[in-house]
């Protein structure tokens, strides 16, 4: 007799980083003052994270500011076209690892004119993130094995030996690909994403969950 199952397996921890998303933008009637206006602002807000990545325990890690891109369009106004706008835009993010630090940063610079902080995205670190996985990969696995050995049982089979087990719809037939769908991914990080206001954020970090699925096909001995 052949079974064919699924395993899953699934955990959920605080969040160990707090990935701060930030964008610049402004309009002006020249390309000069429109990059006035966005490079105070990047620079301010880029200064300020640069400062506190270099404190001796710095609260955040990996900050990341990405350069100024400029673009103009032209309105029309009663079938004329008018002068043309133009328009700069840049963007920011910093990975903080103390979320206090990164209440003030949102506290500090939320009402900054042109800033839009856009989102906190709630992560794990990769160590933790693949220990994890790890151990819900050996947990899906079991489940797997469990699930089997009680329909052997049901069945009056003997005991289950493991033939093959994979990701979902790795196994070669149909039935196993339709099994898969709609379950989560074999190795699933959900990360959650925080929205803020102008006047800053109040920080709550999220929990995140990782899951695993698996599928395997075992043998057992018919009655």
């Amino acid at each position: 007799m052949e079974i064919t199952v699924q395993g899953f397996s699934e955990k959920s921890l605080r969040p160990e980083v707090g990935r701060l998303h930030a964008t610049v933008q402004a309009e002006a009637n020249t390309k000069d003052d429109v990059l006035a206006k966005v490079t105070a602002v990047v620079t301010a807000f880029g200064d300020e994270l640069r400062r506190l990545e270099a404190l001796d325990e710095p609260p955040l890690r990996e900050v990341v500011v990405r350069p100024i891109t400029t673009s103009s369009w032209r309105p029309v106004n009663r079938g004329k076209m008018q002068p043309p706008i133009f328009t700069a835009n840049a963007s920011a993010q910093a990975d903080f690892t103390d979320f206090a630090a990164l209440a003030d940063i949102a506290a500090a610079f939320g009402a900054t004119d042109h800033l839009n902080l856009t989102y906190v995205e709630w992560r794990l670190t990769d160590e933790t993130r693949l220990a994890v996985e790890a151990q819900c990969v050996a947990a899906a696995v079991l489940a797997a094995k469990d699930r089997a050995a009680t329909m052997a049982k049901a069945a009056g089979a003997g005991d289950v030996r493991f033939l093959s087990v994979a990701d979902p719809g790795l196994l070669g037939d149909r039935s196993a690909r339709d099994l898969a769908y709609g379950a989560p991914a074999s190795a699933g990080l959900m990360r959650s994403k925080s929205a803020m206001d102008v006047q800053g954020i109040e920080i709550a970090p999220e929990d995140i969950t990782v899951s695993v699925t698996v599928q395997a096909r075992f043998s057992a001995d018919e009655a």
